[in-house]
């Protein structure tokens, strides 16, 4: 592999921490195949087409270029690791949200902090340690696609949107994240409690109404509502 990659490709590679052995060289090959024989072969980077923005061959194992944007290496490191997958739980905006980490209970006072998504009482739900937790994250949220939203927060002073949020129902999000995580689980799941010792987590969407259409459809209703009556007072 060495002698294919040029002295640039090179020094990157050691300034990640990697050298050619850990890399696969990918050209001629259709992305569907070696998506699946990088992982096979437990290589890190891929040698493929050039970029279009500045014409980088090395790709991360999902096919973006790591020349230009090195943080897709970070993700792609815990993408396979043994960590945490979870369900956070906001009542206020009646969000779900499904993701990984190390450490659960610091994540947990990060997204209330930072008010991830524009809310700030998550309440961690669902936890279980998993192997590769990134892709298990991704089953998981793939089979809840049609109830994906979005909300804005601010990070260090920038406005970042959160594109991993869900209206769907806890007992929705709960089944998802079983059947992607079967036989990767490496624990009993934990089901948490909410930090003031009230009752049990329960979902403020009912099952079979978790789209957006939905939510907007209930709080019209409630709106319709309240407004008869102050009209009859």
């Amino acid at each position: 592999m060495e002698s294919v990659l040029n002295d640039s490709e090179k020094s990157f590679l050691t300034s990640q921490g990697l050298d050619p052995d850990d890399v696969m060289d990918v050209r001629g090959i259709p992305q569907w195949l070696w998506f699946r024989q990088i992982e096979e072969e437990g290589k890190t980077v891929a040698l493929g087409s050039r970029c279009k923005a500045a014409g980088h061959r090395l790709r991360s194992r999902r096919g973006h270029c790591v020349q230009c944007d090195t943080s897709k290496l970070g993700y792609q490191a815990h993408y396979a690791e043994e960590r945490y997958v979870y369900i956070a739980g906001s009542r206020a905006a009646h969000l779900i949200k499904i993701g990984n980490c190390r450490d659960t209970a610091q994540r947990e006072r990060q997204m209330r902090s930072e008010r991830y998504g524009g809310v700030g009482d998550w309440d961690f739900v669902y936890s279980v340690r998993v192997k590769r937790a990134g892709a298990v994250e991704d089953a998981a949220r793939a089979r809840l696609s049609r109830y994906r939203v979005t909300g804005e927060y601010w990070k260090d002073n920038e406005l970042q949107t959160g594109i991993e949020l869900l209206r769907c129902s806890y007992s929705q999000a709960e089944a998802a994240l079983i059947e992607a995580s079967k036989g990767a689980a490496l624990g009993t799941p934990l089901c948490g409690q909410p930090d003031n010792g009230g009752p049990a987590w329960r979902s403020p969407v009912p099952d079979g109404q978790g789209t957006l259409a939905d939510h907007r459809r209930a709080r019209r209703a409630g709106s319709s509502r309240r407004a008869r009556k102050r009209h009859a007072v």
